[in-house]
């Protein structure tokens, strides 16, 4: 906390023009700078817990100087002194005057076993290790959190007379903390005393001191996958706290389009039901945060029908003029958005023509398909303005396109002529991102339709024969059920380009067996423990490690 006077002004200072006490140090540039106690005056503070103050007493830690060791203490939330600190290892890296690794011990130099190798930056140290220093002054070379947490727990037995204690080991397959039991002579990076330790280094925890929500089967923090922005309760939101796992943080709910503005009332966010059309005031509407709780928001802008914003900078859409060049890039076009602009700002934003019209409207006067241009609303009331374009994804040039008044048609047809999955909800075709590899059910694939727009349409690869069978000892086909997912290798194995791997299919008489004519795609695969049939390996790659 900076220096205050006793009216509770913060103490201003400019280096040697303007000091600061003895006691305290000129932090930050100019006149903005403030004095901070220096390091040694805080740490040799003694413990306070503060002044009770309706709040949960929680555990910290102090400096005991005297012990040259950080110890724990009940902080009562309100008061104290800066000798206060959310952890043992925060509270050694501050007050500590030797450089002690978090975990393990520090690389001894190469010329001189006796003396620490010194760095200044993590790549001064060789892999699985990192600079750690105090106070920027020269550091040392620790293992890295994701070399100790990455590294399995293995019982190594090398006294006469093991004695068995408890500890606490991470482990990265499922991202959570496990009880172990091993000889007490043994030492493990990868071993904690206790299970608050093991999640603080290896789980890790949510930014900006949000909450944790805690799994309360587990009692650990709750894990989430930020790729689906999946497993997370009502408020609280998928954050990646570590190399090994996400977990759930306790967030306030934010309207999901960049230019919309939540509506507020008595300084609280109105809430709402998506279910009920009066729960939002007039020109606000019900969205969805990425909290999943719904709010009242300013509707987006958004492009005319068939065609896709250009958002950058944290998901704003590129506003435009037209008849600017250069506003837009050539395969974009700055058309009328629709939606609701903040503060009267522009309402042209650049698009992207995605869906192309498959039965154009023919002009009962001229015979002829009726042209338009996206936004300009001369389109009779039940078609829309598309474009009359081949293939989006080969779009040059935006503006030498045609636009023509189209009847409105859901494409129920996939590329290879089946039938696409079907949205339970709207009763069409169910719509996905082919850069996003779960936004279809495991049998299904993202595929583009012929109107342009893309859906789930059926993996042909989960209909293949077995033409070679993967053999028992005794000669004979494995055979397997579809639970049989857990076929496992007898020890971690390495798959190139070109080769083939046991998967799961069916055989020409509808038995399921093991068969090993699925090849390797061009990338090299190493599974850590399990197989999985072909159609799911895209969707299991949280439990395979790709490599380039």
């Amino acid at each position: 906390m900076p220096l205050m006077d006793f009216a509770g002004n913060i103490k201003r200072c400019d280096g040697d023009r303007v000091p600061c006490p003895g006691s305290h140090t000129c932090v930050g540039a100019g006149m903005n700078s403030v004095c901070c106690q220096k390091a040694d005056r805080i740490c040799q503070a003694s413990v306070n817990p503060g002044s009770p103050c309706g709040v949960v007493a929680t555990t910290r830690y102090y400096f005991d100087y005297s012990s040259k060791t950080c110890r724990p203490f009940a902080f009562t939330g309100c008061g104290g002194n800066e000798n206060n600190f959310k952890s043992k290892g925060e509270c050694m890296k501050f007050c500590s005057s030797e450089i002690i690794c978090p975990r393990g011990d520090p690389l001894p130099d190469r010329y001189s076993i006796n003396n620490i190798a010194s760095c200044m930056e993590d790549k001064h140290c060789p892999r699985n290790y990192t600079c750690t220093s105090k106070h920027g002054k020269k550091g040392a070379c620790c293992p890295s959190r994701d070399f100790v947490c990455g590294t399995p727990f293995e019982v190594r037995s090398s006294c006469r007379k093991p004695k068995t204690e408890a500890s606490w080991s991470f482990n990265y397959r499922k991202g959570e903390c496990e009880r172990v039991e091993h000889p007490a002579c043994d030492e493990h990076w990868n071993s904690f005393p206790n299970h608050e330790q093991c999640v603080e280094y290896c789980v890790g925890t949510c930014p900006d001191y949000k909450e944790v929500h805690m799994n309360p089967l587990t009692g650990q923090p709750q894990l989430c996958d930020t790729k689906k922005k999946a497993g997370c309760p009502l408020g609280y939101e998928c954050f990646k706290s570590s190399p090994f796992a996400s977990i759930c943080c306790k967030t306030s709910p934010v309207c999901p389009s960049a230019e919309s503005i939540a509506y507020v009332k008595d300084e609280q966010l109105i809430r709402c039901n998506p279910t009920h059309h009066d729960s939002c005031p007039e020109d606000y509407s019900c969205q969805e945060a990425k909290n999943l709780e719904y709010i009242c928001c300013t509707k987006p802008l958004s492009c005319p029908t068939g065609m896709i914003a250009l958002r950058e900078d944290g998901g704003k859409p590129r506003v435009c003029s037209v008849g600017v060049e250069g506003t837009c890039p050539t395969d974009h076009m700055c058309v009328l958005a629709e939606g609701q602009a903040i503060f009267g700002s522009a309402r042209h934003m650049c698009c992207k023509p995605e869906k192309k019209c498959i039965v154009p409207y023919v002009d009962a006067a001229t015979k002829r398909p009726q042209r338009c241009f996206p936004g300009d609303s001369k389109c009779p009331s039940v078609t829309v303005c598309l474009p009359a374009l081949e293939d989006s994804a080969n779009l040059t040039n935006a503006l030498d396109i045609m636009f023509f008044c189209c009847h409105t048609v859901d494409v129920f047809t996939c590329p290879e002529g089946e039938m696409p999955k079907i949205d339970t909800v709207s009763k069409k075709p169910m719509r996905c991102r082919p850069s996003n590899p779960f936004s279809c059910p495991s049998d299904y694939v993202c595929q583009k339709l012929i109107d342009g727009e893309t859906a789930c349409c059926p993996n042909q690869a989960t209909k293949q024969l077995c033409t070679e069978a993967l053999l028992g000892d005794d000669g004979s086909p494995v055979k397997c059920t579809v639970s049989s997912r857990d076929f496992s290798m007898s020890k971690r194995a390495t798959f190139r380009a070109g080769t083939t791997i046991p998967v799961l299919q069916e055989s020409v008489d509808a038995q399921l067996i093991l068969c090993i004519t699925v090849v390797v795609m061009q990338k090299k695969l190493y599974f850590k423990h399990q197989l999985y049939c072909p159609f799911e390996l895209h969707r299991q790659r949280h439990q395979l490690g790709w490599l380039l």
